[in-house]
This record gives structure tokens, C-alpha cells and sequence, in this order.
């Protein structure tokens, strides 16, 4: 095989174990290495030095500041409030109980109603003493905080105190409440009465409003469990000064309003009283209602109108006066009281009240509606009704004199509510007539009253009527709203014949 002049075959170059010698590029990358691998050495020796420098200066600078709080309470220790970070065991001790002593000398609780004092509480009231041995301990304690351990520790110690302040209290002795319980007894005592009921005290039925009411009063009563917690509970905390006590209302059953209900006005009838009418007749009408004028009717009890009027004697105080006898004017004692029982009649029916007993009069009055009268005779004839409501009913009769020289009669039942707008009204209606008769009546004047001569013209003293059947019916409203209607009577008035009065005697010739 041939081969150019110096010229090796691959299997001839660089034969493992033949020497060969470096070249100059190589020694030089090595002596580069070398130095920089002096100077790193060298800059690490340096830097090294410096952090411990650095260290110890920063140790030295903990150590000052754990040191300089070594004979003093740590920053941001309080106890009860006071800040005794800075001072020494001693200067602790001395705010400590100095504040402890004014606390115990300093509070007081005065216990106050509506501008009277009861009394003024105290620590020693209370039995509350301040317990000086519990304070040394707790300083003691305090004092050590910070105080053991390495440097890291107590600095660790003092940086945890300032992120979150420490907070102590003293304690003080338990609460005895046996004084207390006295005391609070004493003053429920003055603070507790029942309530009284509104009442009528007084019935006056010549007055506009008859009714005097005695408010209710309110009772008090003072709970002394709960005043006593907020006591112990104020004490616990320092809080002093004024406590007022609020007893505690107690509601009546019986309020003026409920009163007022139980005396409403229930109905007030009135009649005219015709101006023909005598004094004497008006009178009588007087005397009734005098006796009916302030009476009161127990709820299911009756009223006799007979029984309060008393009978028609002169000695009773009636007088002589015009009544009617089958529509004839005849003189009687006691003759007006029919228009005083039919007012009081009026009343009870639109009152609500039963009717247990009740005639009509024979022929019509002047002073209402057939129907609506209510005629009574002593011993025979009465009106009597029946207090069906649920409390006492109270009667007022009067004369008035509304117009000058008119007069009316008036009486007023007054009792528990109807109920809310509830009013009675009366409706009478005709449903029935019959034609008077033809044929008059003559009658002898023996007392020659009108006629004396047989030869006289006849005097008429009735006029003849027709007669005529009434229904009456008792209305009950709502308002506006009628919503019942009730037959209460169905009254006959007969029919009469003319009747005239003649003479008995002859003249003399």
C-alpha cells in the first residue's frame, strides 16, 4: 500500500500510551484557575469575617436590651389598668395596692327611687375585702416574665408583649349577699302595694254627668333578684354612683275606662207636660220622680214603680189633681203620675231592660203615643221591669223647664254598654180601627158642675172617638243600621160614644 510522505493511517494517530507533550494554551487556562480560585478564597475569608462581626455586634445590642429591663417589669404589663412596665419589683407593688386601697375605700353605690336615696352601698357592705396576698403572688409572677431563658427567649418575650399587651387583675374577696338581701328587703317592702280597682264612688243624679269615678292605681312590686345581680354585677366592675330602682308595674283589673263602660247613658226619655197642666198636678209628677231619682237596680233584681212612689195619700206628699177615668176628667189625689210612670217605661224599654209588668191607659194621652204609655193605680195596676243586664243600673228622674214656662219630664238609665253605637228606638203603627158609636150617653150632673135645670142644653163632656188597635215594636239599631225589630205590645183603645152631662133640677115657676 502507498502513502504519501508523512502521512499516517487513523489507526496509527494518537496511539493510547505514547507520550505526548502539553501544549501552551493549556498551561495557561490552568494557571487562571488556580488564581481564581485564591481570590474567591480570599473574598470568603473576608465576608466571613464581617457577618461574624456583624453577629456579634447584634448579640451584643440584644443582650443590652434584654438587660436593660432585667430589674424591671417588662413593657405593656398592666394590672387592673395600670401600666407598670418600667418599674421595679417595689414601685409595682406600691401603685398596686395603692390603687387596690382606693377601690376598696372608693366605691359606692347609692340606691336611688325617684330622687330618695334607700341607701349607699359599699365594698365592706358587701363584705367585699381586697385580697393583699393574692397581689404579691400576682406581681411575683409578673415580675418573672422575661426574666429566664436565652436572650432569644426573653426577646421573644418582650416582642410578644408588645404585638399583644398583658392584662392582670386583682382579685377581691367573695360577695356576701345576706347584708344585701336585708337591705333589698327592706326597700321592696316600701316599693311593693297592690293595684285598687276604678269604682264609682259617687252617685250624684242631680249633676249633668251623675257619676264620679275613682281612677285606678296602679301597684308596684320590685324584683329583687334581678336588682341584686346588676348590684353584684356593677360592683364586680367598679362601677359606681347612682342606681335608680324601677319597681316593677302591677295592672288593676278594673281601669276608669272599664267604669265608664259599666255607666253609659242607656236611654233618656222625655214627655212634654202639656202647659194646661196645673201646679198641683205637676207636682205629684215631682214627688214620683223624687223617689225614683237616684235609685239603683242590682243586675236580675226587679223595679216596682208602685214600691217607689209610695201610694198616692196626701200624707205622702201628693196633691189633688185632674187624672182621666175612661177619657172623663175626674179630680184624684196623686192625678199626673201616669206621666211619670210612662217616662220611666220609656226608659227601661229602650234601655234593653224586661218588661214584667205594663197596661196602657184607656183612651191616648197628650203627653206620647198609644202604645208607648204605661198607666198604674196603687195596688192594682203597676209597672214593674226587670234589670237583665250584666251590672247595676242607675235611675235619674227630674222635672226640666228646657223653654221658659215649658216643662218636660226626663228620666235616664245609665248602665253597662249596649254595645258599641247601640241604640233602641220605639215604632208604633195602627193596624186595627173601629167606628165610635152613634148614640151618645147622658149623664146626670149631681154635683152641678156644668148643668144645673133639666131644661138646660146638655153639656158635652166627651167627644165621641173611634177606637183603634196599636203595635209597638222595640227597634234595635246599629249605627245607622236597623238590625232587629220586636213586637213589645198590641194596645186596644176602645171606641166611645159622645157623652153630655144634664140637669137634675126643675126651676121653680
Amino acid at each position: 500500500m502507498y502513502y504519501q510522505q508523512g502521512y499516517r493511517p487513523p489507526s496509527q494517530q494518537n496511539k493510547p500510551g505514547r507520550k505526548k507533550g502539553m501544549g501552551k494554551g493549556v498551561k495557561a487556562l490552568i494557571a487562571s484557575l488556580v488564581s481564581v480560585v485564591v481570590v474567591a478564597g480570599i473574598i470568603v475569608g473576608v465576608i466571613a469575617g464581617r457577618n461574624a462581626m456583624e453577629a456579634n455586634r447584634e448579640r451584643q445590642a440584644l443582650a443590652a436590651e434584654v438587660e436593660a429591663v432585667q430589674n424591671v417589669y417588662l413593657p405593656n404589663i398592666y394590672v387592673d389598668g395600670i401600666a407598670i412596665g418600667g418599674m421595679s419589683a417595689q414601685q409595682g407593688i406600691d401603685a398596686v395596692v395603692q390603687h387596690a386601697t382606693a377601690r376598696q375605700e372608693g366605691w359606692n353605690l347609692q340606691l336611688t327611687y325617684k330622687g330618695h336615696v334607700f341607701y349607699t352601698l359599699s365594698y365592706d357592705t358587701l363584705g367585699v375585702h381586697t385580697d393583699v396576698g393574692q397581689i404579691y403572688t400576682l406581681l411575683q409572677s409578673l415580675y418573672q416574665m422575661g426574666k429566664t431563658g436565652t436572650l432569644e427567649e426573653r426577646k421573644q418575650a418582650l416582642d410578644q408583649l408588645t404585638a399583644e399587651p398583658y392584662h392582670a387583675y386583682t382579685t377581691q374577696s367573695a360577695m356576701t349577699d345576706e347584708h344585701l338581701d336585708a337591705i333589698l328587703s327592706q326597700i321592696k317592702a316600701q316599693l311593693t302595694y297592690e293595684p285598687t280597682d276604678a269604682y264609682v264612688a259617687y252617685f250624684y243624679p242631680d249633676l249633668d254627668d251623675p257619676f264620679i269615678i275613682q281612677d285606678e292605681i296602679y301597684g308596684s312590686t320590685l324584683d329583687t333578684d334581678a336588682l341584686k345581680q346588676q348590684i353584684l354585677s356593677m360592683a364586680a366592675e367598679g362601677k359606681g354612683g347612682a342606681l335608680e330602682i324601677v319597681p316593677q308595674s302591677i295592672a288593676p283589673k278594673v281601669t276608669a275606662a272599664d267604669v265608664r263602660k259599666q255607666v253609659t247613658l242607656l236611654c233618656k226619655a222625655t214627655t212634654p207636660i202639656s202647659s194646661t197642666s196645673t201646679a198641683e198636678r205637676t207636682s205629684n209628677i215631682r214627688t214620683a220622680f223624687s223617689r225614683i231619682n237616684g235609685k239603683t237596680i242590682e243586675p236580675g233584681k226587679r223595679f216596682s214603680f208602685n214600691n217607689a212612689t209610695l201610694a198616692r195619700t196626701l200624707e205622702n206628699g201628693y196633691k189633688y189633681a185632674i187624672e182621666y177615668q175612661t177619657g172623663l176628667e175626674v179630680m184624684g189625689i196623686g192625678g199626673g203620675v201616669c206621666q211619670a210612670s210612662t217616662t220611666v217605661y220609656l226608659a227601661a224599654l229602650q234601655s234593653g231592660m224586661e218588661i214584667l209588668s205594663r197596661t196602657s191607659h184607656s183612651d191616648p194621652v197628650s203627653y206620647t203615643t198609644f202604645g208607648q204609655d204605661a198607666t198604674v193605680v196603687y195596688g192594682r195596676l203597676d209597672l214593674v221591669f226587670r234589670n237583665t243586664s250584666s251590672g247595676t243600673v242607675y235611675l235619674t228622674a227630674h222635672v226640666r223647664e228646657p223653654k221658659k214656662n215649658k216643662f218636660e219630664t226626663e228620666v235616664c238609665i245609665y248602665g253597662p254598654s249596649l254595645g258599641d253605637n247601640v241604640r233602641y228606638t220605639l215604632r208604633t203603627e195602627t193596624v186595627e180601627t173601629t167606628i165610635a158609636p152613634l148614640i151618645p150617653t147622658y149623664q146626670p150632673d149631681t154635683a152641678h158642675s156644668y148643668v144645673t135645670y133639666k131644661d138646660e142644653e146638655p153639656y158635652l163632656i166627651r167627644k165621641a172617638r173611634d177606637g183603634f188597635v196599636n203595635e209597638t215594636y222595640l227597634q234595635r239599631w246599629e249605627g245607622n243600621a236597623l238590625v232587629s225589630e220586636t213586637l213589645v205590645s198590641r194596645d186596644t183603645c176602645k171606641p166611645r160614644e159622645e157623652v153630655y152631662l144634664t140637669g137634675t133640677m126643675d126651676r121653680d115657676m
